[in-house]
């Protein structure tokens, strides 16, 4: 069974730079960081750009006659982070709560590793040339920028997510996958057949 291999192409832009005198690249700007006494319940936070992606953490591909050894074919655990400021211990907790209550669906920022078991589930009809089967794991990942209003402001974007999913598909399955998780996960199916 042939393992499947990705490959990252970076774009470079055609031509060429008028003259031979190659120019320092522009530093990239120093990450600010919270005001040092800047309360972040008083302070207030206002929220934009938000977006939700269901996307997989973990695949692992099973054959029908091994079913008790699988091999891992993605291993992309989402981490909850801010990005572009530095924010004091507890921060992250408190805004995943506001943009919860903001949105009303609860935010998670923390969770045991792998705290949501991988399952076989079950499955209908089936092509029987084909046994690979893939269990995965995932998650609802969300993203939104944030201004708090400390003196002076600071602004970010607080990465995080709001749902856990397992499931398992057979990829001998002709019907189409129902839901965004197994359809990713099919993408990680050596074989496949035909949707119906």
């Amino acid at each position: 069974m042939g393992k499947r291999s990705m490959a990252l192409l970076a774009m470079l832009p055609a031509g060429c730079t008028p003259s031979a005198t190659v120019s320092a690249p522009t530093p990239a700007p120093a990450m600010s960081s919270v005001p040092a006494g800047c309360d972040l319940t008083r302070a207030g936070v206002q929220w934009s750009g938000v977006t939700q992606e269901s996307v997989l953490e973990h695949a692992s591909l099973f054959t029908t006659d091994a079913m008790r050894e699988g091999t891992e074919v993605l291993d992309a655990p989402v981490t909850a982070a801010v990005a572009g400021v530095t924010v004091p211990d507890g921060w992250l907790r408190l805004l995943a709560t506001d943009l919860g209550n903001k949105i009303g669906v609860g935010v998670h920022t923390t969770r045991p590793s792998r705290s949501y078991k991988m399952n076989f589930g079950t499955w209908g009809l089936n092509d029987p040339e084909i046994t690979e089967i893939i269990v995965y794991a995932g998650v609802r990942r969300i993203s939104a920028v944030f201004p708090v209003g400390c003196a002076p402001a600071v602004s970010g974007t607080l990465t995080a997510w709001t749902e856990t999913k397992t499931g398992g598909l057979t990829c001998g399955d002709p019907a189409p996958p129902t839901d965004p998780y197994t359809r990713a996960a099919r993408e990680y199916c050596p074989h496949t057949s035909p949707s119906r």
